[in-house]
Formats: C-alpha cells, structure tokens, sequence
C-alpha cells in the first residue's frame, strides 16, 4: 500500500512489538531517502521528496516525515481472529484496485501462506 503496511507478528520475548515496528520503519526510511535523493533527476522522485519534507519550523526530529509517529496494535488471541486479519491483509490491495487479485501484490504474505511460493517472500510460519 502507498500510505501504510499491514504487520501480522508473533514477537519474542527479546523485543517488544513497539520496538519491532520502529526498526523496521527506521530501516524502511533511511532506505526510501536514500534512494530518492540518488535519484533526484527524476521528477516523480523529487515530488516524493518534495511531499514528505517538513517546514523548517518543524524540524525536530529531521527535515523529513514519511511515516506517522504512532502505530496501531490489535492483540490477536484466537486463530479464528489471525485468519480475520490476515484475509484483510490479503484483501486489502484488492480493495484499494492496485491488483486483481492478492496473489499479484508482491509485497505480500499471500503467495507464501496460500501457494507455498516462497520466491518473492520467505516468513516465519506462526506457532
């Protein structure tokens, strides 16, 4: 999705799901930057830039603000509720018309829970 990601996971013990998902959105921005300033010639680049750069007024934590500060966490505690999110997961670029059908968003868990295809993505399966 453009504006947000879905995240289904069984955290350990050695991290927090707080912690998980700001590792993964530091790692995901500091990625994404990059590439667009490397790429600055290209306009559709420098209007991502120009998108998620920040007033000058606004500059405490950088000049640039691509995600929100805050996640959104549901606890799933039945089987029945982790099939209910991950059919949304699944459902959801269909629902937005990015895709005919799930199995075509390359960034999701679809083709490895439902077709066994593990090329574009490799997860851990959930106990």
């Amino acid at each position: 999705m453009a504006t947000r990601f879905h995240l289904l996971i069984w955290p350990s013990e050695r991290a927090h799901p707080s912690q998980i998902v700001q590792s993964l959105k530091e790692r995901t921005v500091i990625f994404m930057l990059k590439n667009l300033q490397q790429n600055r010639q290209f306009p559709w680049c420098q209007r991502m830039l120009e998108r998620v750069t920040l007033p000058s007024t606004v500059h405490l934590h950088g000049p640039f603000r691509v995600c929100q500060r805050r996640f959104y966490d549901l606890n799933v505690w039945s089987e029945k509720k982790r099939r209910e999110k991950l059919n949304y997961m699944h459902g959801n670029p269909v629902k937005r018309r990015l895709v005919p059908s799930p199995d075509q968003w390359p960034w999701s868990s679809f083709r490895f829970h439902y077709l066994e295809d593990s090329s574009v993505l490799t997860i851990d399966r959930l106990p």
